[in-house]
């Protein structure tokens, strides 16, 4: 880890949960996204919430340039791609040890029907996919 990656990521190592190893791990790891949802807002916080935290390689598919390019002004180690070299659509990404796929949680039931809850929502939702990943890479 550089000098610069040490202090951008000092509040990750400080924590006893994560530390240097596990801030290594989540920035040699690999984050896979794709956007399913005909709103993918909380998908694209999540892709900024991990890349901010400073995941290595963050492939969010079916995305545009436009939505990639937002997701990498968050990452400055962060490398945001739609697809990994030579992966085709009839070929299917075969999963490393090191690849997690992030996976988004539905509206809970007991969430307030309000209107104008849609960007809470989205943030709770793409925060915690995030966390989850941050989780199971930074354990590894």
């Amino acid at each position: 880890m550089r000098d610069d990656q040490a202090q951008r990521y000092a509040r990750h190592i400080q924590l006893p949960e994560i530390g240097g190893l596990g801030q290594t791990a989540i920035m040699v790891s690999t984050a896979k996204l794709t956007l399913r949802e005909p709103d993918p807002r909380a998908e694209l916080i999540a892709a900024q919430f991990l890349a901010a935290a400073g995941v290595g390689t963050l492939i969010v598919t079916q995305s545009t340039a436009a939505q990639r390019a937002e997701v990498a002004t968050h990452a400055p180690d962060t490398r945001v791609i739609a697809e990994p070299d030579g992966a085709t659509a009839k070929e299917p990404l075969t999963l490393r040890t090191t690849e997690y796929e992030v996976v988004l949680a539905p509206r809970p039931v007991w969430w307030p029907s309000a209107p104008g809850d849609e960007v809470a929502l989205a943030y709770w939702r793409g925060g915690l996919a995030a966390t989850a990943f941050l989780v199971a890479a930074s354990a590894r």
